[in-house]
């Protein structure tokens, strides 16, 4: 990950300090506070045997409160509560699980069709998230050092939460979100070049296990002290944001973002029966263990900087990721699959110039530069 602001370093500068969304970080003593909804969606065939035995549709619907605050120049602290309003799984069309003796294993080739597949749906706060921001690099914040990139490193720790989408819980209800605790280490490295700022991304979640009883719908305990683990995940991204147009006195501005990312998902040990719609009466109760896959999206955005102290962003991505086995006590496979995303975030600034005489500011003040020192002439 140091190697991200080499590269962009190595990057022509021009045009007025500033940092891309990814990468700004508010003066010392300042900070800023969102709101933000996300829709996440995938759609795949389950497969077994070259033939499709059904189709799954998964989506998930999370209102995400962040925080954060400068404590001083180039380092802040952030917290976010993500509240998952709906997770869901369906099948618009499924076939039952049998036993195959000659196989000894289950198959849904050549069975009855569900009449009404039984899906799952949870909802509940996904794990708080506390962690550490800070930049070692930065063209907004020093400009007059001369920095000519921005590059921004993040350390966070996710709190393991009560509920989670594997089971019920004492009410009769499932939650939504993994439930497990995970450690989030992000590296973000942006420049500027006109009126483009690209930047490169990298962030990994590496998710934890957690012991839970496995309860279904009607208040049956089916497992006791399980151990599952959640799936954990490496992304890299690569895009840039253009600014369009700057007016009025307030700062405001919009700008393109355009992004390409690659994801790795790693396997994960969940009950059986939650990713497919029938599952033979022996698995009911069991771990069972998920393949991994890599999906890869295109992402587009608009940010609407409509003041200095308020923006707006909106966003929508699309994708596929590679198939992958949904179990292995079947040999039923997801995809290769489509996925796709929508969101909408409103996030407050808060950069009151009345701290500036406390802390040294730079925002915008040009990178200064030692005059060139004249070469003496020729043997004297």
């Amino acid at each position: 990950m140091t190697l991200l602001p080499a590269l962009l370093l190595s990057i022509t500068h021009s045009g007025t300090a500033r940092a891309a969304e990814l990468t700004e970080l508010a003066p010392a003593l300042r900070g800023d506070v969102s709101v933000r909804y996300d829709l996440d969606a995938a759609h795949a065939d389950l497969q077994e045997g070259g033939e499709t035995v059904g189709r799954r549709v998964q989506q998930a619907h999370t209102v995400t409160y962040k925080g954060t605050f400068s404590v001083l120049d180039g380092a802040a602290v952030f917290l976010e509560v993500p509240q998952i309003a709906a997770e869901r799984v369906s099948y618009p069309s499924a076939a039952a699980m049998a036993f195959d003796p000659a196989a000894d294993q289950g198959t849904a080739v050549d069975t009855p069709k569900l009449s009404r597949p039984a899906g799952i749906e949870g909802s509940g706060v996904g794990g708080v998230w506390l962690g550490l921001r800070g930049t070692p690099l930065s063209e907004e914040l020093w400009a007059n050092r001369g920095d000519r990139a921005t590059w921004m490193l993040e350390a966070g720790y996710r709190l393991q939460d009560r509920t989670n989408l594997w089971t019920y819980g004492p009410r009769g209800t499932r939650g939504a979100g993994p439930g497990a605790p995970a450690f989030r280490l992000v590296s973000t490295a942006s420049t500027t070049k006109g009126k483009a700022e690209p930047y490169v991304r990298a962030a990994w979640v590496r998710t934890g296990r957690i012991n839970t009883d496995i309860v279904d719908e009607r208040g049956r305990t089916l497992a006791s002290g399980v151990e599952l683990r959640p799936e954990s995940r490496f992304g890299l991204g690569v895009g840039t944001e253009v600014e369009v147009r700057r007016y009025g006195s307030d700062g405001a501005r919009v700008a393109l973002d355009f992004r390409g990312s690659l994801t790795y998902h790693s396997w994960q040990d969940i009950p059986s029966g939650t990713y497919l719609p029938d599952v033979l009466e022996a698995s009911v109760g069991e771990v069972a263990t998920q393949s991994e896959r890599v999906g890869a999206a295109g992402r587009f955005g608009v940010n609407w900087r409509f003041h200095e102290y308020v923006q707006l962003n909106l966003a929508g991505e699309a994708g596929v990721h590679t198939p992958y086995r949904a179990e292995h006590f079947y040999p039923v496979s997801a995809g290769p699959g489509l996925v796709w995303g929508a969101t909408a975030s409103l996030r407050f600034r808060a950069r009151d110039p009345m701290f500036d005489g406390l802390t040294p500011s730079s925002v915008d003040t040009p990178a200064s530069r030692p005059a060139p020192v004249a070469s003496p002439p020729v043997g004297g």
